[in-house]
């Protein structure tokens, strides 16, 4: 087990530590995402994941790609904060933060045994997904759970 910190990784060092795993046959899981103000719904669906193989890569959308994503007010806590709250989860392995829109130049680097996506895409949908199955992965979903939502929970607040 690593300290938290060693979990976040550059990409150089991330696809060094994902090679080692490999030699010992461990299966790369890979998921990727805000992960802005992390709840229940993000709690259960990282575990799940996980559940998939032996090592949880996150992809990590940085504060840059998050803007452009989900508006000038996101995210909620810098990317820095972000990887530090994920890498403390213990079913988290490693996190590589990423600045692109989508983490394909990613997937691609990583190319994951498993790619995970929560249950609102669509198998196909999910970017990578052609990569994957291309390189003899599998890709698929994990239902989400109901009523969990940082957009939903940003809206709470402001309307308190």
């Amino acid at each position: 087990m690593y300290h938290s910190s060693q979990k976040i990784q550059t990409k150089a060092k991330a696809l060094q530590r994902i090679a080692s795993w490999r030699v010992f046959g461990h299966r790369i899981v890979f998921s990727n995402g805000c992960f802005d103000l992390i709840h229940p719904g993000h709690i259960a669906y990282l575990e799940a994941a996980r559940q998939l193989g032996d090592r949880l890569v996150l992809g990590l959308n940085a504060d840059i790609s998050v803007k452009k994503l989900k508006g000038e007010n996101r995210p909620v806590y810098n990317e820095q904060a972000r990887a530090k709250i994920l890498a403390a989860m213990e079913f988290v392995d490693m996190v590589v933060i990423f600045e692109e829109e989508t983490p394909l130049a990613l997937i691609r680097q990583v190319s994951p045994d498993i790619l995970v996506k929560g249950g609102d895409y669509a198998v196909e949908e999910i970017v990578g997904y052609e990569w994957v199955k291309k390189t003899g992965g599998e890709v698929c979903t994990i239902p989400l759970l109901k009523d969990y939502s940082t957009t939903s929970t940003i809206e709470k607040l402001r309307d308190n």
